[in-house]
């Protein structure tokens, strides 16, 4: 579950970096795209997503521990990133 949450939070940023520079476009619709395009690739119907994720809802304990779990793959993530470029001499 932490896995596809760390992919949909990268999917929302997507969708408000990218995608919503074409002011036509509606935030609601193209989130809900990337979305199901993340539970597609972990496998999961949305209903067992949903499902899930309303028991985490009702448990803030458990929710706080997979929450973190997300952002600690967030912070290695990006500590990995970070590590393997090289910075421009200005």
């Amino acid at each position: 579950m932490a896995n596809i949450l760390y992919d949909i939070a990268l999917a929302e940023a997507f969708v408000e970096t990218y995608q919503l520079k074409d002011s036509a476009l509606n935030k609601d619709s193209a989130l809900q795209k990337e979305i199901d395009l993340v539970l597609k690739y972990h496998a999961v119907e949305p209903s067992r997503f949903s499902k899930s994720y309303q028991y985490y809802q009702q448990h803030p304990k458990e929710f706080k521990i997979l929450i973190d779990t997300a952002n600690e793959r967030a912070i290695r993530n990006r500590e990995n990133s970070y590590s393997r470029r090289k910075p421009n001499p200005s």
